[in-house]
């Protein structure tokens, strides 16, 4: 039999390279992370991180033995908060993965004994003062809620707000102190404390002092998203000139940290786009204008970003207090009407479709609102079925009293991009100046905002 040495030369070529590929990503990896498991009774292992809400899947283990997974590569992690996780996403293990990226962490069998760490100075930092904290607060909830017991869980908390001092002056420079700076709580001078207003606001405005939003590890942590969420939902007045202050403030604090800075610039355009609170797309309009029209920012292609300007410049037009786009759509006698014309002081503005069943509900309520004494306000129903046979004929049936026009019919641009229409039933309110003081809101509540507008203008006319 003839050998074909070209063939044999291939493979043990090929070999070669594979066992060098091995030994040298192996010599070469500056990850190398040992967990050892109670028990390594599944197929995968996984490591995971925090990202702002979210979490981002990262690696898959190598499984070493029946209790160890291991994590080699040759490029570092970037530092931040990490898990273990298995193959349901149960969650094993929460550690720190800093600059150094050699460590083993242990996962005892036994609940009473405490998770251990060998290797990285940062990690086994974080893992200690994570036991200690543990430990602590496990003696605390033993402990009765009787008069001596307080004591001793003062003395507890003592203790470990010591332990925890220590570490922020003696690892500065950590981000495990600067972890614990973040979390740790603002105490109100007893000189203020019975006073609401002026421990509110000192509450307030040492919120962010020991949290540093230059540092973008803290996206890769449980705590950026949860302190942000807490300050605008309980600190922030729910009004878009107070949150577009907050908001610039935040990103301001990330001084020349573009990550930190463009994953607040991100959050806080997801949050106003299309926010659950009316008006507050004020806020998404001044993100577009005040950072995507001049910066370049992370995943905003130039394609994006005129989208993103397009969707300001639409919600621009309709933010409260703007005067509200004209109208000249046709009536049923096929003449052309503006809701300008209209005399009584409010105008509702009332898009819908007559198959819309939604729709419907809110017609009845309007009509009910519409026979009520002393009206002090006018619909102009908006129908937006170009059907012209089947919306006259719904009119007719159902005797609805007001101004009806029809959409599809038009002298000025389409109604969809005009008020953001994509979908039935919508009303907006609009002031005696025909500014627009409510959107978006059901039939029912037209007599508050009607009511609260003129509470407000009474009060202004005695200034």
């Amino acid at each position: 039999m003839q050998i074909n040495s070209k063939i044999i030369l291939t493979k043990a070529t090929n070999l070669f390279f594979a066992l060098f590929f091995i030994t040298f990503h192996s010599l070469n990896a500056q990850v190398d992370i040992k967990i050892k498991l109670p028990e390594v009774n599944q197929e995968n292992y996984y490591l995971a991180r925090y990202y702002g809400d979210k979490f981002q899947m990262v690696d898959t283990a190598l499984i070493k033995s029946d209790s160890i997974v291991q994590f080699v590569q040759p490029e570092i992690y970037p530092e931040g908060i990490y898990l273990l996780v298995d193959q349901s996403k149960t969650r094993l293990l929460e550690f720190l993965i800093a600059d150094d990226q050699t460590f083993t962490l242990e996962i005892p069998n036994n609940h009473n004994k405490q998770l251990s760490c060998s290797g990285s100075i940062n990690t086994c930092l974080f893992m200690e003062q994570m036991n200690y904290t543990n430990l602590i607060y496990s003696q605390i909830k033993l402990l009765e809620d009787n008069q001596d017991d307080l004591a001793k869980k003062d003395s507890l908390l003592n203790l470990l707000a010591t332990y925890q001092d220590s570490i922020k002056t003696n690892y500065s420079d950590s981000f495990v102190a600067k972890i614990l700076s973040a979390m740790e709580e603002i105490k109100i001078p007893d000189s203020i404390a019975t006073d609401q207003r002026k421990a509110y606001y000192y509450y307030k405005s040492n919120y962010w002092n020991k949290f540093d939003l230059s540092d973008d590890r803290f996206l890769r942590s449980p705590l950026l998203n949860t302190k942000i969420k807490q300050y605008f939902e309980q600190l922030v007045p729910q009004q878009a000139d107070s949150i577009i202050k907050e908001v610039d403030f935040l990103i301001g604090q990330t001084k020349d940290n573009n990550t930190m800075r463009d994953y607040l610039i991100w959050y806080f355009t997801d949050q106003y786009q299309n926010p659950k609170i009316m008006g507050l797309d004020k806020v998404f309009v001044h993100l577009a204008d005040s950072y995507f029209a001049h910066l370049e920012i992370a995943n905003a292609s130039p394609s994006v970003k005129q989208k993103i300007m397009e969707r300001a410049d639409q919600l621009r037009r309709l933010t409260l207090g703007s005067p509200a786009p004209d109208l000249w759509l046709v009536d049923t006698t096929d003449v052309f009407v503006s809701f300008k014309s209209i005399e009584l002081p409010y105008v509702v503005l009332f898009f819908w479709d007559h198959d819309c069943g939604v729709c419907k509900k809110e017609l009845k309520t309007l009509q009910e609102l519409y026979v009520a004494q002393n009206r002090n306000f006018e619909i102009y129903g908006i129908a937006v079925n170009a059907d012209f046979n089947a919306w006259e004929a719904y009119l007719r049936k159902n005797d609805l009293p007001w101004i009806n026009v029809n959409g599809m019919k038009s002298m000025t641009p389409d109604f969809h991009d005009l008020y953001d229409i994509y979908g039935t039933p919508v009303i907006y309110v609009l002031d005696p100046e025909r500014k627009i003081i409510a959107k978006r809101i059901k039939a029912d509540q037209i007599p508050m905002v009607i009511e609260h507008d003129q509470k407000f203008r009474a009060t202004n006319a005695q200034r």
